[in-house]
């Protein structure tokens, strides 16, 4: 039997786990790109995805004086090495 490659089982075990999210940030002259995830078993609380977007917001570089946007969605994989942003497990349930 073959054993499987020490990545290949770490992306089954985030596969089978985790919600992966790519979080972008966008300012004036420039965006940043950070990644999140969140256990499968669990989920924001009704309303708060607002709340998790403006303190990521407020807590990443860029924008701070001339503005910001944020938006996340869900992807599949995460790209090795990326930045990663964590959960206010506040706004999870």
């Amino acid at each position: 039997m073959k054993q499987q490659s020490l990545p290949n089982i770490l992306e089954q075990d985030l596969d089978d786990n985790m919600k992966v999210f790519r979080v972008v940030k966008t300012f004036r002259g420039g965006r940043n790109i950070y990644y999140a995830l969140l256990p499968k078993n669990k989920r924001m609380k009704r309303g708060m995805w607002e709340e998790q977007m403006q303190e990521w917001g407020e807590g990443t570089n860029g924008g701070h004086e001339s503005g910001w946007h944020i938006q996340a969605r869900r992807v599949r994989r995460m790209p090795e090495g990326s930045p990663r942003l964590v959960f206010n497990m506040n706004f999870v349930q």
